[in-house]
């Protein structure tokens, strides 16, 4: 008797088990036909807007190189300049200098008396450039050098 409940329960294991692998294939299945499903939206999506491009530099650069920009008026173009205003929730001035005026100073420069000073610097290489160019690598092959 003890013999016939072990095949029982060893009957019964295996058709668990049956059944557990059975399932975990649906399941595998279906996962990756959703994620094949939602990548074809995605796609579709991606060609969408990669069209809609496409169109719209063909709407805007269409005859290019037919029409000519000698006639061109540039005052003929109309800007529109849009003010926006901008809304603090706290009053800057509470955060600024006694007496701060952010438009000091704004004509008063004087551009001749700024002297420019370029620093030198020295490049150092811990290695030899040479030993990374091409065979007889000249720098200045093809340029014009002018002498004063």
């Amino acid at each position: 008797m003890k013999t016939f409940r072990t095949y029982k329960n060893n009957q019964k294991n295996n058709i668990m088990n049956r059944l557990a692998l059975l399932f975990s294939v649906l399941f595998a299945i279906n996962a990756t036909a959703k994620i094949n499903n939602d990548s074809l939206y995605l796609n579709l999506d991606y060609i969408n807007v990669i069209s809609e491009e496409n169109e719209l530099e063909k709407s805007l650069f269409v005859n290019v190189e037919d029409s000519s920009f000698e006639n061109f008026d540039i005052n003929s173009i109309e800007v529109i300049e849009l003010e926006e205003e901008v809304e603090f929730n706290f009053n800057p001035k509470n955060y600024l200098p006694e007496g701060f005026n952010a438009l000091k100073g704004k004509h008063d420069l004087d551009w001749n008396t700024i002297e420019l000073v370029e620093l030198e610097e020295e490049v150092e290489f811990n290695f030899n450039p040479k030993d990374y160019l091409p065979n007889n690598f000249n720098p200045y092959k093809g340029s014009i050098l002018i002498m004063q």
